[in-house]
């Protein structure tokens, strides 16, 4: 590494001094180290490079053994190197030939059957080849799911550790409008190395995604009443108070939701994947009450309403009303007056036979009656 430094810092002009150089090879092609060294030298001869330092890197931490070769391309006077620039065309034939003199399994038109699955697991990168293992998830995605966009694709492929992507703005595979896939980590960073739709399987190309688009805008419509009623029920849900929180109470209906962020980290869409219908929606799609905007509005407006909220739900039987109050204090008021009072001339009989009221006692009249009165209040609670 200090080499490949000090030859870099001759040429301090230099933007794009490194050069990074992958080849892989069959899992079925068995060759030794010795070998491996003869084909990476072959192969920087053949490029033009061969007179560069350079290292080479064996990893084994997939299923195609692969190599690294890592190099500068500033000569020795400090010059810059475009012999490898100009002969990208001679790449494919030195490939072939390298295969050829080796006797390795040929690399072009080479793929791998992705076979008929009822369904699919989340990728693991060097689990199984990354060509087939794309083919296996797009073979159950592509035409089972109902999807109208690319962005509803990727959601859906989110899931599997599956992007799909038509490159940047002014590249050329965005300019003769190509597709690739990549594999995701768990993380969501992408992982790997692109894989051609051309490649795959099925030919998953964006001119057959096109008519997918088109074939599922109307084979979605059954299912949005479903989705919308979801939707409606997780919000007015007491604890549906952040994103989090309504793509949780979703998630136990076999609906995913999935956020679009913009670069600056602000919200631009929602998509909706629903597992058991298969369907994928648009939150712009579904009406306005829908939109990434009212949603959010709509949260806010259900935290600041919860948060106002305790003293409504608060339990009457912990204070007495002032009715029940009263009717407590009167009976007691009462029957001081009739102990105070004289009594008036009656027989020694009479009075020996007739209760005496008590100060602490009530009326049965009154006790039926706060009966009943707190049988209802218990009720309505």
């Amino acid at each position: 590494m200090l080499v490949l430094q000090k030859r870099l810092d001759l040429n301090e002009r230099c933007k794009k001094g490194c050069l990074h150089i992958v080849l892989s090879f069959p899992a079925e092609d068995k060759l030794t180290q010795a070998e491996l060294k003869k084909i990476s030298q072959t192969y920087m001869d053949h490029i033009g490079l061969a007179d560069q330092p350079f290292l080479v890197y064996q990893h084994l931490d997939t299923l195609h053994p692969h190599l690294h070769l890592v190099t500068v391309t500033v000569k020795a006077d400090g010059s810059g190197n475009s012999v490898f620039h100009s002969r990208q065309a001679a790449v494919k034939d030195v490939i072939k030939q390298i295969e050829k003199d080796y006797r390795l399994t040929p690399s072009r038109g080479r793929m791998m059957p992705a076979g008929k699955l009822e369904s699919a697991q989340k990728l693991q990168y060097g689990k199984i080849p990354a060509t087939l293992a794309i083919s296996q998830v797009l073979s159950v995605v592509l035409p089972n799911f109902k999807y109208s966009s690319l962005l509803e694709l990727n959601a859906v492929l989110r899931h599997y550790n599956l992007v799909a992507k038509t490159g940047k703005p002014g590249s050329k595979i965005r300019f003769y409008q190509g597709l690739t896939y990549q594999m995701l980590a768990d993380d969501g960073r992408k992982i790997g190395t692109s894989v051609k739709a051309s490649r795959l399987s099925g030919k998953p190309t964006l001119r057959y995604l096109h008519e997918r688009f088109k074939a599922n805008k109307l084979a979605v419509l059954p299912g949005q009443q479903r989705i919308k009623t979801l939707i409606d029920l997780a919000l007015i849900a007491p604890d549906t108070r952040s994103l989090a929180a309504l793509g949780q109470r979703l998630s136990q209906q076999g609906v995913k939701a999935v956020y679009a962020l913009e670069a600056t980290g602000k919200l631009c869409e929602v998509i909706f994947v629903d597992f058991r219908t298969r369907s994928v929606f648009s939150a712009s799609q579904l009406g306005g009450r829908y939109t990434p905007s009212k949603l959010l509005e709509h949260l806010a407006e259900s935290e600041k309403s919860l948060e106002s909220a305790p003293g409504i739900y608060q339990n009457p039987l912990l204070k007495p009303s002032s009715g029940m109050a009263a009717l407590q204090a009167e009976p007691a008021i009462s029957s001081e007056k009739q102990a105070s009072a004289p009594l008036p001339d009656e027989s020694l009989l009479k009075l020996l036979l007739d209760p005496v009221p008590q100060a602490d006692s009530l009326p049965r009249e009154l006790k039926r009656r706060l009966h009943k009165k707190r049988k209802q209040i218990s009720l309505q609670l």
